[in-house]
């Protein structure tokens, strides 16, 4: 007999009607069939919402089945990701669904004492009852809030309280922050705002080590670009040309990879800026009319100065260059002339890790040959789009314990001496915290932050935190940070939450996106951004009318109010739509869709995101705010912030001691990178390289275990972190491929596996962050600071591997 669904169905719905007449609890079988109808048709829902896994920003629809979430696609209508995601995104549903999840707030007993369940209402007096006694006792500048990679009104939540509570000390702790300026821009270009990479319009793309197609920005929007440069239509096939150590999948999908010893990118850069110089391939318009310090000049007290073009013809000659970044003369000009002929062109340069302990000046000659080839401010190069047209939020009123706390120096030390021009400076942390330099931390806030696992220094970090009478952790999982916490408040997952993103840095579109809980929480877990709110409340005066509102959806409500009035802007649609009203708007033509703002909300619950893919990004003159009113060679606002530090500390001070010493003279304030011989460490001969893959989250993702399953298909492996290794070297020291190896620095050793990878210099081994189970590279990982942007120096330790 053939079973049909429907006979299933009927054998299924008598047994069940049997059942539950048995038990009592039904009459008739007409309601066991309702009953089951309803079993076996659940109500689908398709929630939006965003994937937190990376700092991409996709749009996700969480689909859920009488509430309970079943699955998660992309949602088609959003202007980043359009319906694409990366395989990080479906691991949303582990952590959800992740067994070891905390289940309400903890609280230890003593400071070495067990944590044990609490209510919530219990938690939050202990830690409202801290903060309130700091603050009588004029400590509230002792209070650290150590945030990690997220953006939008979470970070607007956290600054407002820290501001209106009295302490200067809120740090983030990020190596992607695209929603700031990049400090290179600001000291070429004068921008206040993040630049963009026209990428869906650029036909040559030359990244210096950004990750497109794995971790730069959000793999899925990268992929979109890469995709678009490849299927041109009408228009010639665009190029992508890579620089990087590794043969990484977007070195391996490139028209060309150009491996590089590492830490020399800046000097290929001036060496592709001598090429286009000597063959007078350099935009001559743009550096004519819109630059300062191409040629030398003399100021005003009569003091020569070198120039941008003497300097690369003199000391960056291609013979020089090849031997220093072991790239090919030939290369170097296929490169340069690539550059110089195929528009629009575009020059990344935005690795994630520090380019080395030089990465200012490695990073100003990187950007230096987007001003050469006068790509800024124009479709397919760099662009501004603008800020969002949020409603103004009110100012954060301050008391005088306010005024008093946020005035102290910051115990990062950020905005003052070496970190005078970064804004967090994470990585001197800890030694400060021990050292008790400025003073002594007195509680320490961690949300959305590890640094017991993420931070180099982890072992100075667990002493720190030893000493500071409160940690409060918001992670919801017991990880390594929150296992030495004295209170757990622990947050939602991001399929339980109301949240936001914020994306200005994308050129082409600003885009807000919004995101309502998909799921009702599936343990006694809260909001952060809610729990501030109510400390907030709890705390009264100045604190609780700077954060006034009830709750975070609240805070999200009234800021999206300013889009529905901005006169600009859609609610995203589908695409024929969306084609229409840029049509309609680029004619000067623009019509609300919604009449009121209650309807428009809905709109945006239902859809998911607002976007302004019509308004045109600001012209040269807003992209060219320095001093000069021009893209400055020589950065005037470098030079003056070292004058303003000579006065105050001397000239051995910590600031221009950083930057190299005032022996330097003009190459201070010049893209000049060091060339450096060559050097041979006996004791640690290999230089270790650290990556990410595309298929780990932020943080690692090891309870995601369908993530560690994803394969490395480059060496075939999964599951456990591993090394790679070239086959020579591996011969060299009588490794084979799946041999266990120890991986040895001045700082410590790990055991892992050794994969050989052809992909990888014979000078060179490299480890995943986060790869897999099994031990962290941050173990071998010197805690140097890159003190231009106040993160470590992930790639520049020295190593030597043997036999386990």
């Amino acid at each position: 007999m053939r079973v049909t669904r429907r006979t299933f169905l009927q054998v299924l719905g008598g047994t069940a009607g049997a059942a539950a007449l048995a038990r009592g609890q039904l009459t008739t079988t007409e309601q066991a069939g309702q009953n089951l109808e309803r079993w076996a048709t659940p109500e689908e829902v398709g929630v939006p919402s965003l994937c937190q896994q990376c700092p991409g920003g996709c749009g996700i629809l969480v689909r859920t089945l009488d509430g309970e979430v079943a699955g998660i696609s992309g949602n088609a209508l959003h202007p980043i990701n359009r319906g694409a995601l990366c395989p990080k995104a479906f691991g949303g549903l582990q952590l959800l669904y992740d067994p070891h999840r905390l289940k309400g707030p903890m609280a230890r007993d003593g400071k070495h004492g067990a944590l044990r369940p609490i209510a919530w209402e219990e938690a939050l007096r202990l830690a409202t009852q801290r903060l309130a006694e700091l603050r009588q006792q004029g400590l509230s500048h002792t209070v650290a809030i150590l945030g990690g990679q997220y953006r939008g009104y979470r970070d607007t939540l956290w600054k407002r309280f820290a501001e209106a509570y009295g302490t200067p000390n809120y740090i983030r702790v990020r190596c992607l922050a695209p929603e700031h300026p990049a400090l290179t821009h600001r000291l070429m270009q004068g921008v206040e705002a993040p630049l963009g990479y026209d990428l869906a319009q650029a036909r040559l793309i030359l990244s210096f080590g950004a990750g497109l197609l794995e971790s730069w920005l959000g793999p899925v929007h990268g992929s979109l670009a890469f995709a678009n440069l490849r299927s041109a239509g009408d228009r010639p096939r665009g190029r992508l040309i890579h620089v990087d150590p590794r043969r990484s999948q977007t070195a391996a999908k490139a028209d060309r990879w150009v491996p590089i010893i590492p830490g020399t990118d800046g000097i290929l850069a001036l060496g592709l800026a001598n090429a286009l110089i000597r063959e007078r391939l350099y935009d001559h318009e743009f550096v004519e009319t819109h630059t300062f310090g191409f040629e030398d000049w003399v100021d005003e007290t009569g003091q020569r100065h070198t120039g941008f073009k003497n300097l690369v013809l003199r000391e960056y000659g291609l013979i020089t260059v090849s031997r220093a970044t072991g790239v090919p003369v030939k290369t170097i000009l296929e490169v340069a002339r690539d550059l110089a002929t195929i528009k629009p062109a575009v020059v990344i340069g935005e690795r994630g890790p520090s380019y080395g302990p030089d990465d200012l000046h490695t990073r100003m000659a990187i950007h230096s040959l987007n001003a050469l080839v006068g790509n800024i401010g124009v479709p397919g190069g760099l662009m501004i789009q603008g800020d969002l047209p949020l409603t103004p939020l009110p100012p954060v009123a301050q008391d005088l314990a306010a005024k008093r706390g946020g005035a102290r120096p910051r115990i990062d030390g950020a905005g003052l001496g070496e970190y005078l021009l970064v804004s967090d400076a994470p990585q001197a942390l800890p030694e400060r915290m021990l050292s008790r330099d400025p003073y002594p931390v007195n509680a320490l806030f961690l949300f959305a932050s590890n640094p017991l696992a993420n931070h180099p220094a982890k072992e100075a970090f667990a002493k720190a935190m030893e000493q500071v009478p409160l940690v409060v952790s918001f992670s919801p999982f017991l990880d390594e940070s929150s296992a030495l916490a004295d209170l757990i408040l622990p947050d939602h997952t991001y399929l339980e939450r109301w949240q936001d993103d914020q994306v200005t840095h994308l050129a082409g579109f600003t885009c807000f996106s919004l995101a309502q809980a998909a799921a009702t929480p599936r343990h006694d877990t809260r909001n952060t951004a809610d729990v501030v709110l109510q400390i907030a409340k709890t705390l009264g005066g100045s604190i609780a009318k700077s954060l006034p509102w009830k709750t975070f959806e609240a805070l999200l409500h009234e800021g999206a109010q300013g889009l529905y009035e901005a006169g600009r802007g859609y609610v995203v649609s589908v695409h024929a739509e969306e084609s229409l009203r840029k049509i309609l708007e680029r004619q000067g033509y623009w019509a609300p869709e919604f009449k009121t703002y209650d309807e428009f909300w809905q709109a945006l619950l239902k859809r998911g995101a607002w976007w302004d893919p019509t308004s045109l990004p600001v012209g040269r003159n807003a992209l060219l705010r320095t001093p000069s009113g021009k893209f400055e060679f020589y950065s005037t606002s470098l030079k003056r912030w070292v004058d303003e530090a000579t006065k105050r500390e001397g000239k051995t001070g910590p600031f221009v001691t950083a930057l190299g010493g005032q022996d330097r003279g003009d190459l201070l304030f010049l893209p000049a990178v060091a060339i450096s011989p060559a050097q041979e460490a006996e004791a640690f001969p290999l230089r270790l390289i650290t990556y990410r893959l595309v298929t780990r989250p932020l943080g690692g993702g090891k309870n995601q275990p369908w993530l560690l399953e994803q394969p490395a298909v480059h060496v075939k492996t999964s599951w456990e972190n591993w090394v790679e290794v070239h086959p020579e070297t591996g011969a060299k020291l009588g490794i084979s491929d799946g041999d266990w190896v120890w991986v040895e620095s001045a700082k410590g050793r790990i055991r892992l596996r050794a994969k050989l990878y052809s992909g990888t210099r014979r000078d060179v081994v490299q480890i995943p962050l986060f790869g897999g189970k099994g031990p962290n590279p941050n173990d071998l990982i010197a805690n140097e600071a890159d003190l231009f942007r106040g993160f470590g120096l992930l790639n520049t330790t020295r190593v030597r591997i043997g036999k386990a």
